[in-house]
Parts: structure tokens; C-alpha cells; sequence
């Protein structure tokens, strides 16, 4: 699983919450499953948001 991040960080998590909130919501009304969203904190203390989605397995 990869991650794809979103070229921006952002000082407030709730701004990144609210960023992911919007990424899942558009990959939603797309139809697209499995999409994971997740907001991460970097060394310097900034918000950042990745989302990755995971393929189907083989068996």
C-alpha cells in the first residue's frame, strides 16, 4: 500500500481534519472503495494529510 500525500501542510490539525474530511468525501461520491485518509504530524509540528487506497487481493 502507497501513500499519496497532499502537497500543503497546515499549521491547525483541524484544518487538515477538515481537508481529509474532503478528500474521503469526494473518493466517496466518485464510488471508489477502500480509500484510507489519515492526518499525520511532522517533526517541525505542522498537519499534513495522506491517503492511500488498498487494491484488491487474489484470493
Amino acid at each position: 500500500m502507497s501513500w499519496i500525500y497532499e502537497a500543503r501542510l497546515y499549521d491547525s490539525k483541524s484544518v487538515a481534519s477538515y481537508v481529509a474530511m474532503c478528500v474521503r468525501d469526494d473518493y466517496v461520491l466518485r464510488g471508489v472503495p477502500n480509500v484510507y485518509v489519515q492526518v499525520f504530524r511532522t517533526r517541525k509540528g505542522n498537519y499534513g494529510v495522506r491517503y492511500s487506497r488498498q487494491e484488491r487481493s487474489a484470493w
